[in-house]
């Protein structure tokens, strides 16, 4: 029988906890692709573009997003991809990372952190090409309205950059 006043009995004897180690720093992870074959897998989405085939740009370029998710360059592709398939909506979330990451830009700008001014437009508005992008995504998710208002930015952003030329 269980004698629970006994301390020699191994049923009694419970196991010490050991002392819990700090944990380490977590290490950065090597990346998974490097440069050039982002650029590869970049270059292989515009070509299926280029050939109609939307769906595998999608997939590519959400390979390179996964590993670099602030490449502004395959973020404007994947956004042109996703409205090439009829994705508005994804369309839209591409196109407002990319704003995100612009509007992070300019913050840069403005208190001197490094940014490269060469990269971003004088006036903080989103290029032309990006407006009528964008006016297409809102179309294709439903927001005539919006899209309508969307394609009046850029039609008025391309006067202006015509006078200016």
């Amino acid at each position: 029988m269980f004698d629970a006043e006994r301390d020699d009995e191994p049923a009694h004897a419970l196991p010490v906890p050991a002392r819990a180690r700090p944990l380490a720093a977590p290490q950065a992870r090597p990346p998974l692709i490097a440069r050039e074959q982002r650029d590869l897998l970049c270059a292989l989405a515009y070509v299926a573009l280029g050939i109609g085939d939307g769906r595998q740009a999608v997939t590519l370029l959400d390979l390179v997003l996964r590993e670099v998710p602030d490449d502004a360059g395959a973020l404007r592709l994947l956004a042109y991809a996703r409205v090439a398939t009829g994705d508005g909506e994804g369309a839209l979330a591409a196109l407002d990372r990319l704003e995100r990451l612009r509007a992070g830009h300019h913050e840069k700008l403005r208190d001197g952190r490094g940014a490269d001014r060469r990269d971003a437009p004088d006036d903080g508005e989103p290029s032309a090409p990006l407006l009528l992008l964008r006016s297409q995504a809102l179309r294709l998710a439903g927001r005539l309205d919006e899209g309508r208002a969307t394609f009046r930015r850029f039609v008025a952003a391309r006067r202006i950059r015509e006078k200016a030329a």
